[in-house]
């Protein structure tokens, strides 16, 4: 089938470093087309390179599966415990998430230093939303569980991840490995039980531990709240900042358009700047030939002159 074909692709392709993707990605389509499957073909050749966070969340899939796994088993936790509204197990949910985010993104740090491309605090910020993300939501999880993210995901609060074009391939298609088998396992440990009676040491205790645990979730709460305030401040900011740019390069393009016009003008003048000199080279010259016939003409008018006073006195005499 076409669906699974193009999964199986990008299977291959999503486990490259990002330089080998473009090479391997043509070489598929070719392939594919030589196949004479062109749908296929086409839908090889449009798959996009993944972002630098998206690359180093699907070598933790490939690499860490175990850690990836007991992620996802907290993330069924914690949407239980939220749908349930118990507050002690969110509490001690939050604390394995940030220790267990803590270890993954040290994995991410060596993974990306072991392939030299040490990523920066803006992509282990992608990496960690996205691991949140998978903990959230359902459907985040199976995504990031594929291993074929395009890029990285973002929850906001327990609202559905936005997926849209997230995940190469079938997105539903998460490969079958034993981490399925280890996460089922898991699931089957018996809880721990405790006997014997209580003394009023353990209920005093119990206690103190229960108004530690309650205090420990409003202030996650908090967190979680003042985290969303933050991300509404930031999106409002990075809006704000968009439409700044926006303006600016219009003002860019207007600029560049009246620079082109002021040049073009100027190239006009000095076009004509050197016609006004050639034709000045001409008229100085036509100037200083009138000056040598002028001079001409006046000697020859004083001569003439001379003549008539001549022949007046000539005539003068005759009479």
């Amino acid at each position: 089938m076409a669906t699974d074909a193009i999964t199986a692709a990008a299977d291959e392709l999503y486990a490259l470093v990002p330089e080998e993707f473009t090479a391997a990605r043509n070489a598929l389509a070719k392939d594919a087309k030589a196949a004479d499957d062109r749908e296929l073909a086409d839908r090889i050749g449009a798959l996009k390179k993944p972002s630098p966070a998206a690359w180093i969340l699907n070598q933790l899939v490939r690499r860490h599966p175990d850690e990836l796994d007991e992620l996802h088993d907290l993330g069924e936790e914690l949407r239980e415990a939220q749908a349930s509204g118990d507050g002690k197990a969110l509490t001690r949910i939050g604390g394995e998430r940030r220790r267990l985010l803590t270890a993954l993104l040290q994995q991410a740090i060596q993974l990306a230093d072991a392939a030299d491309r040490s990523p920066s605090r803006a992509v282990l910020d992608e990496v960690e939303q996205t691991l949140i993300a998978a903990t959230v939501d359902e459907a985040a999880s199976r995504a990031l569980d594929t291993g074929r993210l395009v890029r990285s995901l973002q929850a906001v609060g327990f609202e559905p991840v936005d997926l849209d074009g997230a995940v190469a391939g079938e997105a539903s298609a998460a490969p079958a490995t034993k981490r399925r088998a280890a996460r089922a396992a898991r699931a089957e440990r018996p809880t721990k039980r405790t006997g014997g009676p209580k003394e009023p040491g353990d209920e005093r205790r119990a206690a103190r531990e229960q108004a530690e645990r309650d205090a420990q979730a409003e202030r996650d709460r908090a967190a979680r709240e003042q985290a969303e305030s933050d991300l509404r401040d930031a999106r409002e900011r990075a809006d704000a900042a968009q439409r700044a740019l926006a303006e600016t390069e219009d003002q860019l393009q207007a600029a560049e358009w009246n620079a082109d016009e002021l040049r073009d003008e100027r190239h006009d003048l000095e076009a004509r700047l050197k016609e006004l000199r050639s034709e000045i080279a001409v008229a100085e010259h036509d100037e200083r030939e009138a000056e040598r016939a002028r001079a001409k003409a006046a000697v020859a008018v004083d001569r003439a002159r001379g003549d008539v006073e001549a022949a007046e006195a000539a005539l003068a005499e005759l009479e």
